[in-house]
């Protein structure tokens, strides 16, 4: 037994593998082989202790060593790599009594793909419930309100934003600043983890104005009364807005290609109110009207 262990023999060994120094301007898309099986000639202890062992050391596969920049300088997106062009850095990580014969599999795919950066909108995943007679007052918004992102060209050509983790906010009554992480992408890079959401948040009251109503689209030949010539608007505004609403900042209009001879009613529409206002309800919201001839 001593004696037939003392002799050369050929074998095989399955030796996993860890791919290491990667190109760092792309992104692997395939899989690699997590396993070489290894032709070896070795003494019949040697092949005997590897044999008997529960666990293997994995080969390093330093893939911008083994071929020396050549990924990382290249413009292709495929490379093909036969394995046993590295014989001597494969057999160099084993003991001296130890030669690597063959490496399968013989050939290696390295699919990639580019990586590129760009700038995304943050949309801010939140829900807001304000206090009773409390309302947003503005958009909600994020500080960045866009952030660098770091991935796959194929990936990030179709990515427009990235969003934050879901927040509700309830019973508010004031404004909010708080930080929020961002939710991750698959093999996209984020810079930065979180942003800050800003909340605008005003007591809000009711109030009325009487506004004139204008004529759209009239023939000059026709003269149309409206009755009444103004009607009431009532909306809410924040607190901090009140004094600044004028009736010139409302207009509201009745058109005469909408007239139907069959009604002696036309809806009142509005065509412009401040942006700060919600709620806006005209009263009443159709009016008669009388054509002089």
């Amino acid at each position: 037994m001593l004696n037939m262990l003392g002799k050369e023999y050929t074998a095989d060994l399955d030796i996993p593998v860890r791919y290491t120094n990667l190109p760092a301007n792309k992104v692997l898309t395939t899989d690699l082989p997590k396993k070489f099986t290894l032709h070896v000639n070795a003494f019949g202890f040697t092949l005997l202790r590897h044999k008997l062992s529960l666990t293997f050391s994995p080969l390093i596969f330093n893939v911008n060593d083994f071929t020396r920049n050549m990924m990382e300088a290249g413009k292709r997106p495929n490379y093909i790599i036969l394995t046993n062009q590295y014989l001597n850095e494969i057999t160099d990580q084993f003991s001296s009594d130890v030669e690597v014969l063959s490496i399968n599999p013989d050939t290696l795919h390295f699919n990639f793909d580019q990586m590129i950066q760009k700038k995304v909108k943050v949309y801010p995943n939140v829900q807001v419930e304000p206090k009773r007679q409390y309302q947003l007052s503005g958009p909600i918004r994020t500080k960045p309100d866009s952030v660098l992102v770091f991935g796959p060209r194929t990936v990030l050509d179709t990515l427009k934003q990235v969003s934050t983790r879901y927040r509700n906010f309830k019973s508010v009554s004031e404004n909010i600043q708080d930080n929020v992480s961002l939710v991750d992408i698959n093999d996209v890079e984020i810079k930065g983890r979180q942003v800050t959401v800003n909340i605008p948040i005003e007591e809000f009251t009711e109030s009325q104005m009487l506004i004139p109503i204008s004529i759209e689209n009239k023939p000059d030949s026709i003269n149309l009364k409206l009755f009444p010539n103004r009607v009431k608007v009532s909306f809410l505004v924040g607190l901090s807005r009140y004094s600044e609403i004028l009736p010139a900042d409302f207009k509201l209009v009745v058109s005469w290609n909408e007239m139907d001879q069959s009604r002696s009613m036309l809806k009142v529409e509005t065509r412009a109110v401040p942006p700060f206002v919600k709620s806006v309800k005209i009263i009443p919201d159709e009016v008669e009207y009388l054509i002089e001839k």
